[in-house]
């Protein structure tokens, strides 16, 4: 039986190529009050050991940042840095979100962190940095 999709979330399609890729896994959703991205582990997110591939953690806390940087400033950003900190296990049947909050914004670089959860158990945390670009993306590009 599959989990029903929290109350709030509408399916979600980026703009980007990888990322289409990406929800072909499996469907990204979105939730309109806050625009926090989310997805339901399955069989296909897993590696060897039967839980979430790292990768795909970190792609999804990295377009998240993305979206949400875009969004919240109108700003077309690329990531510089980004490092990575898997805290848990995401496992079959989890709903995974990415939480997004903008540290700091200057003219030329933005800092922001992710944090990955299920439920209230934080899973993934990723601090980036991101250049500013000269021309402006739509956000659906994230």
């Amino acid at each position: 039986m599959t989990e029903p999709i929290p109350e709030g979330y509408a399916p979600w399609r980026p703009g980007s190529p990888y990322m289409n890729h990406l929800a072909d896994l499996g469907a990204l959703y979105r939730r309109a009050s806050d625009g926090v991205l989310a997805l339901r582990i399955a069989q296909p997110h897993m590696n060897t050991h039967g839980i979430a591939h790292g990768g795909l953690l970190a792609t999804l806390a990295d377009s998240a940042l993305g979206l949400a940087i875009n969004e919240q400033t109108g700003l077309s950003i690329v990531t510089v840095q980004m490092s990575v900190e898997y805290l848990n296990a995401v496992r079959p049947g989890d709903w995974l979100e990415a939480h997004v909050q903008i540290d700091k914004q200057g003219r030329r670089l933005v800092y922001a962190t992710c944090l990955l959860r299920v439920g209230g158990r934080v899973m993934l945390k990723a601090n980036a940095v991101f250049a500013v670009r000269a021309a402006p993306v739509p956000a659906s590009d994230a």
